[in-house]
C-alpha cells in the first residue's frame, strides 16, 4: 500500500518584479536590441548592485492575466517587426519556462535606433 508523502507547505508567490528581471536579463541573449535607459540614475543604482529596469514594466489585470511592456533600443540596420517579435519569442519562452506564468502579451516599443555595436548588445 503505497502512502502519499507530499507534504503541502504553503503558496509560493512571486513578486511581479522577478518577471521584469527575468525578461531584461533574456534580452541580454539577443545580439542588437538592449533595454532603454531613463537618466543617469539608471547607471548609479546598476554601480551599486541594484536592479532599476525602467525599461520592463509588468501589469496585472483584474482576472489575473500577467502583460509585459517593454521599452527597446535597437541596433540600426535591423529588420524591426524581426527583432521586436525575436524579442516576444525569446521573453515569453524564458518567462513560461523560469517562473510557470503564461503571458498574456507581450508589448514591444521601439524607443530608438543607434549605430554601432558598443551600444547594443
Amino acid at each position: 500500500m503505497l502512502e502519499d508523502s507530499t507534504v503541502d507547505l504553503g503558496d509560493v508567490q512571486m513578486h511581479k518584479k522577478v518577471i521584469g528581471d527575468i525578461a531584461a536579463a533574456t534580452l541580454k541573449e539577443i545580439p542588437g536590441v538592449h533595454l532603454a535607459r531613463f537618466g543617469i540614475l539608471s547607471s548609479i543604482f546598476g554601480i551599486f548592485g541594484y536592479k532599476n529596469y525602467p525599461g520592463v514594466s509588468v501589469r496585472l489585470d483584474k482576472e489575473g492575466a500577467v502583460s509585459l511592456h517593454m521599452r527597446v533600443v535597437v541596433e540600426y540596420g535591423l529588420n524591426i517587426p524581426s527583432i521586436a517579435s525575436r524579442v516576444q519569442d525569446t521573453v515569453r519562452a524564458a518567462v513560461e519556462r523560469a517562473a510557470d506564468i503564461d503571458l498574456r502579451e507581450i508589448n514591444i516599443n521601439i524607443q530608438s535606433v543607434e549605430r554601432g555595436d558598443a551600444s547594443c548588445g
